[in-house]
């Protein structure tokens, strides 16, 4: 009995771990402004990829943005680059001003107070950009950028709305105009969409009501539906008393403002003034609304790459980027292979030990 109760044991011990290490799957992370985020299809095992991208992001990214956790022999071991081809990508200097080392970290090429002083702060570093913000995050916010000339730079991005850095891949890409969709809003969810403005309107009028919501304890509580705003109106103030404030105390209160306002004036103070405050909880909400926004991006002016030949640069830099945050996961599929098969005869030997402690135990 005893030896058929320790043999479950160990076996739901077993299947607990086993079902740890499946289930442990990557948060994915969400700050996408509500926008699909395309799948980026990064691969760390494309060495070729990874060198592209190395070479894009110091040409378009380095000047202002560091990579201050990686070394550029790091990137040479684990894509088999040779020391010319990693030198040939190296702008930067040192403080003697003699050519970067291929050992150095990967620092950007203006110092922080003089970036902080150009752009309000100093641009950030990159190095964990692939974990925190994850590959789709990334190709998806490269692509994005549109025109927009409320923006100090004159663009925006769909990803990252309000986003204070120019594209810098715009000679590459071109410039991408907005084209809008009118939706009518209904308790945060889309139900119609229109390409026009007047087309959402007119839509609009048919399906606007308006309702009354009363704050009670347990929060708000819709107490009517009206077709007119003016009968929405006229229900609020016939539930709704006011009250003569003088000095922050009350004094009266009246069904009617009219009846507050006669009492004012028929009373008058020294020194003071009376305040008339209207006593309700009720308020008024329209039931549908219109929200302009970005339906897709429109290239109004072409770039030196084709839309496919951009694609290919955005996701070679977000493939590096993706590495250059964890470079320990080309190695770590192999690593987590030898553990399983480390358990695994672990558990034989452990079982085959157990049998033998337990032979003589009945």
């Amino acid at each position: 009995m005893k030896d058929h109760i320790m043999k479950l044991s160990m076996m739901k011990m077993l299947l607990a771990g086993v079902m740890a290490m499946f289930i442990a799957v990557p948060v994915v992370n969400a700050n996408s402004g509500g926008v699909h985020l395309e799948p980026a299809n990064v691969n760390v095992h494309d060495k070729t990829s990874l060198l592209r991208g190395a070479k894009y992001f110091a040409n378009y990214c380095q000047g202002c943005h560091s990579l201050k956790f990686s070394r550029y022999n790091r990137v040479a071991a684990d894509t088999g680059a040779s020391d010319d081809q990693i030198k040939a990508i190296i702008f930067t200097r040192d403080e003697d001003d003699k050519p970067t080392k291929t050992g150095a970290l990967m620092e950007n090429a203006i110092p922080a107070k003089d970036a902080a002083k150009w752009f309000g702060t100093a641009p950030p570093d990159l190095s964990l950009e692939g974990r925190s913000r994850g590959p789709d995050w990334i190709y998806n916010y490269l692509k994005s950028f549109h025109l927009d000339d409320s923006r100090p730079f004159g663009v925006n991005n769909l990803v990252f709305k309000s986003v204070g850095m120019p594209n810098i891949l715009a000679g590459l890409q071109g410039d991408q105009a907005p084209v809008y969709r009118y939706d009518i809003m209904h308790h945060g969810h889309a139900e119609k969409s229109f390409a026009s403005k007047d087309a959402a309107e007119k839509a609009l009028e048919e399906e606007l009501t308006f309702d009354v919501v009363k704050l009670g304890l347990m929060g708000k509580n819709i107490v009517g539906h009206y077709k007119t705003k003016k009968e929405a109106l006229d229900f609020v103030a016939s539930k709704t008393s006011y009250k003569v404030v003088l000095n922050k105390e009350n004094i009266a209160s009246f069904a009617t403002k009219a009846k507050a306002d006669n009492y004012v004036k028929a009373n008058p103070v020294d020194g003071g003034k009376y305040k008339v405050v209207a006593k309700s909880a009720y308020s008024i909400v329209e039931s549908h609304e219109i929200s302009k926004v970005i339906d897709h991006l429109e290239l109004v002016k072409p770039g030196k790459q084709s839309a496919p030949e951009f694609d290919r640069t955005v996701h070679d830099l977000t493939n590096y980027l993706t590495y250059i945050s964890e470079p320990a996961q080309l190695h770590r599929t192999m690593y987590g292979i030898f553990t399983l098969l480390f358990l695994f005869i672990f558990f034989v030997f452990a079982y085959m030990l157990k049998k033998e402690y337990w032979k003589d135990v009945h």
